[in-house]
C-alpha cells in the first residue's frame, strides 16, 4: 500500500472514494429496507406466511454472512476495486431476477444474490474506510453510515406513501438496478491506490483465533446487526399485526427511528472523539437497551420512544468496526470479513427465531428479542473496553 504520506504528496484526493461509499451505501439501506416494507405484500402475492418469510431473510442473511467472510479474503487477494466491482455485477444480476419475479423460489433466489452483492459492498467499506487520509477516521466512518440512516429514514417514509397509492414492489427493484448502473460505471472510472495492510505484514491466524477480543467483537456486533436487521424486518409486521396501524403510519415510526439514527451518526463521530470509542458505545448502548425495553412493555403507546432509541443505536455499529481495526492492525481486513460473517450468522440465526415466534408466541413477545440483541451487545462491549484498558496498563507497566 502507498502510504498516507506520499498519497497526499502526490496531491491524491480521497473525496471521490468517499463519495462512492455514500451512494454505495444509499444502495445497501435499499436492499436492507425495501424487503422489510415488502413482508406484508409478499404474504399477499406468494401466499406465504411468517415462517416462510423467516426463511427468505435467513437466506438472505446467510449469503450476506458468507460472501462478507470470502469478500475479507478476496480483498487480501485482488484489491477493493475488484470486490466491490464484483459485488455490482451480482447485484445488477440478481436485480434482474427481482423485477421479473413471479415465484416463491426466484423471490427467494433473487434475494439470496442480491445479498451477496452488497456483502461484496459492506466488507469493501468497511475495511478500506478505516485506512483513508482523514482528520478522523469516527467522524467517516459515522458520516458513511450516516448516509446509510438519512436513506433508511426516507426510504421508510417515502416508499411507504407510494405503497399505499398502489406502487409495485417491483418498480422500487427497478429503481436500484438503475442506480447500480449508474454506480457502477463510476466505480470503473475511479481510482483506488490502496492495498490491504496484509501485504506488507504477515499474521497467523491460529493465533488470531486464540484471542478472546476476536469473540468479543463477534458477540458485540452480531447481536447489535440482529437488533438493527430485526426492527428492518420486523418493525413494519410487529406495528400492522399487533396494533393495526395502516401503511402510512407504521412507515412513520420506521421513519421515525432510522431519522434519530441518522441525526446521531451525524454528531456521533463527534461525541465518539470527545468521549472515547468504547466509553460512547457503552454510554450509547445503554440508553438504546432501556428505551428498547420500555418502548415495547408499553405496547402502540410505547412506539414513539422506540423510535427515539434510533438516536443510540447510531454509534454503535461504525465505533466497534473501527476499533476493530486498531485491536488487529495488520489482520484487519480478514478480521473485519470474519467479524462480519459471524456476526450476520447470528443476526439470521435472531431474525430466523424472531419469525417462528411470531407464528408460536406472538408478534408482540417475540420482539422483545430486539431489546435482549442491544443489551447483550453492550455487555460485550464493557467486555471489550475492560480488557483493551487492561493491555495499555499492562504496556505502559512494560
Amino acid at each position: 500500500m502507498k502510504n498516507n504520506k506520499e498519497l497526499q504528496e502526490r496531491g491524491f484526493s480521497n473525496t471521490p472514494i468517499i463519495i462512492l461509499f455514500v451512494l454505495m451505501y444509499v444502495i445497501v439501506a435499499m436492499s436492507d429496507n425495501f424487503k422489510g416494507i415488502f413482508v406484508p405484500f409478499f404474504k399477499e402475492d406468494f401466499g406465504v406466511n411468517n415462517t416462510q418469510i423467516g426463511y427468505l431473510l435467513t437466506a438472505g442473511l446467510l449469503a450476506y454472512a458468507v460472501f462478507q467472510y470470502i469478500g475479507g479474503i478476496l480483498i487480501e487477494k485482488v484489491g477493493y476495486k475488484k470486490v466491490i466491482a464484483s459485488g455490482f455485477i451480482i447485484g445488477i444480476i440478481s436485480l434482474v431476477v427481482l423485477v421479473t419475479c413471479k415465484t416463491y423460489t426466484m423471490l427467494v433466489v433473487g434475494l439470496f444474490g442480491l445479498n451477496v452483492g452488497m456483502a461484496m459492498f459492506n466488507v469493501g467499506v468497511n475495511t478500506l474506510g478505516p485506512i483513508l487520509t482523514v482528520t478522523s477516521t469516527a467522524v467517516l466512518m459515522n458520516f458513511v453510515n450516516f448516509s446509510y440512516g438519512a436513506s433508511n429514514t426516507a426510504i421508510q417514509k417515502i416508499v411507504g406513501n407510494l405503497l399505499s397509492k398502489g406502487v409495485p414492489w417491483t418498480q422500487f427493484y427497478s429503481f436500484m438496478l438503475v442506480c447500480c448502473g449508474a454506480l457502477f460505471i463510476y466505480l470503473l472510472f475511479l481510482r483506488i491506490p490502496y492495498t490491504p495492510q496484509s501485504e506488507k505484514v504477515q499474521y497467523k491466524k491460529k493465533d488470531l483465533l486464540k484471542n478472546k477480543m476476536l469473540y468479543l467483537y463477534i458477540i458485540a456486533l452480531g447481536f447489535y446487526l440482529g437488533a438493527e436487521y430485526g426492527i428492518g424486518n420486523w418493525f413494519v409486521n410487529y406495528m400492522g399485526e399487533e396494533f393495526n396501524l395502516d401503511a402510512d403510519k407504521r412507515a412513520l415510526y420506521a421513519a421515525l427511528f432510522f431519522g434519530f439514527e441518522t441525526v446521531g451518526r451525524l454528531f456521533g463521530g463527534f461525541i465518539v472523539d470527545r468521549l472515547g470509542s468504547f466509553k460512547s458505545m457503552v454510554l450509547f448502548g445503554c440508553l438504546a437497551s432501556l428505551l428498547s425495553t420500555v418502548g415495547i412493555l408499553l405496547g402502540e403507546a410505547g412506539l414513539m420512544i422506540f423510535s427515539v432509541a434510533g438516536l443510540f443505536y447510531s454509534i454503535i455499529y461504525p465505533t466497534i468496526i473501527t476499533t476493530a481495526h486498531g485491536v488487529f492492525k495488520e489482520a484487519a481486513s480478514y478480521v473485519t470479513g470474519l467479524m462480519l460473517m459471524c456476526g450476520t450468522l447470528i443476526a439470521m440465526v435472531v431474525n430466523m427465531v424472531m419469525g417462528i415466534g411470531n407464528d408460536i408466541i406472538g408478534v408482540y413477545y417475540s420482539y422483545y428479542s430486539i431489546a435482549i440483541c442491544i443489551t447483550i451487545t453492550t455487555v460485550a462491549v464493557l467486555f471489550i473496553k475492560i480488557n483493551v484498558e487492561m493491555s495499555e496498563i499492562k504496556e505502559k507497566a512494560i
